[in-house]
Protein backbone atom coordinates (compact mmCIF):
# COMPACT_ATOMS: atom_id res chain seq x y z
CA UNK A 1 0.00 0.00 0.00
CA UNK A 2 1.32 3.41 -0.94
CA UNK A 3 1.23 5.89 1.95
CA UNK A 4 -0.76 9.02 1.12
CA UNK A 5 -2.05 11.90 3.20
CA UNK A 6 -5.82 11.66 3.24
CA UNK A 7 -6.43 14.30 5.91
CA UNK A 8 -3.39 16.12 7.27
CA UNK A 9 -2.80 15.40 10.97
CA UNK A 10 -2.80 19.11 11.80
CA UNK A 11 -6.16 19.56 10.04
CA UNK A 12 -7.56 16.59 11.96
CA UNK A 13 -6.44 18.19 15.23
CA UNK A 14 -7.47 21.79 14.38
CA UNK A 15 -10.92 20.77 13.16
CA UNK A 16 -11.49 18.30 15.98
CA UNK A 17 -12.13 15.41 13.61
CA UNK A 18 -13.04 12.36 15.66
CA UNK A 19 -10.66 9.42 15.65
CA UNK A 20 -11.60 6.38 13.62
CA UNK A 21 -13.22 3.92 16.08
CA UNK A 22 -10.72 1.28 14.95
CA UNK A 23 -7.86 3.57 15.99
CA UNK A 24 -9.39 4.09 19.42
CA UNK A 25 -9.93 0.35 19.86
CA UNK A 26 -6.31 -0.46 19.01
CA UNK A 27 -4.98 2.35 21.19
CA UNK A 28 -7.02 1.31 24.22
CA UNK A 29 -5.86 -2.28 23.86
CA UNK A 30 -2.15 -1.50 23.55
CA UNK A 31 -2.27 1.13 26.31
CA UNK A 32 -3.88 -1.31 28.73
CA UNK A 33 -1.62 -4.17 27.64
CA UNK A 34 1.49 -2.00 28.01
CA UNK A 35 0.41 -0.87 31.47
CA UNK A 36 -0.53 -4.32 32.76
CA UNK A 37 2.15 -6.50 31.21
CA UNK A 38 5.03 -4.27 30.11
CA UNK A 39 5.46 -2.13 33.20
CA UNK A 40 4.02 0.90 31.35
CA UNK A 41 7.06 0.95 29.07
CA UNK A 42 5.53 3.39 26.56
CA UNK A 43 3.52 5.33 29.17
CA UNK A 44 0.70 5.81 26.63
CA UNK A 45 -1.42 8.92 27.24
CA UNK A 46 -4.36 10.39 25.36
CA UNK A 47 -6.72 13.29 25.66
CA UNK A 48 -4.39 16.26 25.42
CA UNK A 49 -2.27 18.15 22.97
CA UNK A 50 0.96 16.36 22.21
CA UNK A 51 0.09 13.11 23.99
CA UNK A 52 1.82 10.12 22.46
CA UNK A 53 -1.48 8.21 22.30
CA UNK A 54 -3.15 11.02 20.38
CA UNK A 55 -0.26 11.05 17.89
CA UNK A 56 -0.56 7.28 17.48
CA UNK A 57 -4.30 7.46 16.94
CA UNK A 58 -3.87 10.19 14.30
CA UNK A 59 -1.41 7.92 12.48
CA UNK A 60 -3.81 5.01 12.76
CA UNK A 61 -6.61 7.24 11.45
CA UNK A 62 -4.52 7.90 8.35
CA UNK A 63 -3.67 4.20 8.03
CA UNK A 64 -7.36 3.29 8.01
CA UNK A 65 -8.22 6.18 5.67
CA UNK A 66 -5.57 4.91 3.24
CA UNK A 67 -6.94 1.36 3.47
CA UNK A 68 -10.53 2.55 3.01
CA UNK A 69 -9.57 4.67 -0.03
CA UNK A 70 -7.78 1.69 -1.54
CA UNK A 71 -10.93 -0.41 -1.05
CA UNK A 72 -9.24 -2.81 1.33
Amino acid sequence: MEVKIVVDVNKRWEEGIEHDPRSVEIFKFIAEYDFKFCDDYFCWKSGGDGDNGEALMYMLDEYFANKDNAGE
